[in-house]
């Protein structure tokens, strides 16, 4: 009987040993930035709890005030740190208020053990918070609330707007051109233009496309003469350089002989236009071996006129005309 009851105070004993011990290793604290503020400004409130490694907790739960003089703007996470054989929670609040006073921050209770039990709980100690209001002088006469400061824009607040006033300048002359082109019929983007041929192949073949044609023997002489006057003159106006399509035969032969020192060629070129000339105006019939001497003028005169390929100039360096 004596050593059960000896078994009972030893474990009485020992409970209450462990109470003290786990008492002395943990703490709960409630800590301020400052303890006073003017009214609407905002201070930092830090809660904590230490205990011993290894412990289970609950941690109290705070709203969006702590009472109805002080709120809270922001709560950060719970943090752990550990020291030697300690556990080390806190967290850091945001509070502020809008009315003026001396106030209580509650006091927080942490509940905690070993175990799923949490058996053991310490409390925060309170802490209390002036909360001023400025100084009015009354004596002074009542001023205006003095209005916000314009701050100068920057420029990297002005570039998006410039960049975007640039775009859509850009996007209205695209747009403009666009239509434009559509209304005309044009393609969006015209191909490349092909190097003209030079001017005598062009007038040879047409000359000669004409022979076939056989177009005086069908009787068809005013037409005949002037398809071949209108070749020449196409030839005339790229080889040398002048509009001899809107000019009469004899400013052309006036501007032939200003360029061309080849006498034969000025007569056989001559010869055809005066030819057409009174075909078309004065109704002359000329005799077929007349027809077919002024196409020969014709070759002879492209013949002898045409431009030859050098070193230093191209010989589709000739101006006018478009290619067939």
């Amino acid at each position: 009987m004596i050593v059960k009851s000896i078994k009972y105070i030893i474990i009485v004993i020992a409970i209450l040993v462990g109470k003290f011990v786990a008492a002395q290793s943990t703490e709960a604290y409630s800590v301020l930035d400052t303890n006073a503020i003017m009214i609407g400004d905002q201070t930092k409130l830090e809660i904590g709890l230490k205990i011993p490694r290894g412990s289970n907790f609950v941690w109290p739960q705070i709203g969006d005030t702590l009472t109805k003089h002080l709120e809270v703007t922001h709560k950060s996470k719970i943090d752990t740190s550990f020291s030697d054989s300690q556990m080390i929670l806190n967290q850091r609040l945001t509070i502020t208020s809008f009315d003026s006073g001396y106030f209580e921050v509650p006091s927080y209770t942490f509940r905690y053990g070993s175990d799923t039990s949490l058996k053991f709980s310490n409390s925060s100690p309170p802490i209390y918070l002036q909360v001023n209001t400025p100084v009015v002088d009354t004596t002074k006469a009542i001023k205006p609330i003095v209005l916000p400061y314009s701050e100068p824009y920057t420029f990297m607040e002005i570039l998006p707007w410039g960049l975007g006033g640039i775009a859509l300048i850009a996007l209205i002359i695209v747009l403009f051109w666009f239509l434009a082109k559509r209304k005309n019929n044009q393609p969006i983007f015209a191909p490349k233009p092909k190097p003209l041929r030079p001017a005598d192949i062009v007038a040879l073949e047409k000359l000669d496309e004409l022979r076939l044609a056989k177009v005086w023997q069908q009787g068809k002489i005013k037409d005949y003469h002037s398809q071949l006057t209108d070749i020449m003159r196409e030839y005339l106006s790229r080889r040398f350089n002048f509009n001899a399509i809107e000019m009469t035969s004899d400013e052309i032969k006036d501007e032939l002989i200003s360029q061309l020192d080849n006498k034969e060629a000025l007569s056989k070129i001559n010869s055809v236009f005066e030819l057409s000339d009174l075909v078309k105006f004065a109704k002359s019939q000329p005799t077929p071996l007349e027809n077919d001497l002024s196409i020969t003028h014709c070759v002879d005169f492209v013949q002898e006129t045409k431009l030859v390929k050098t070193e230093d100039e191209p010989l589709n360096n000739q101006k006018g005309g478009a290619d067939v």
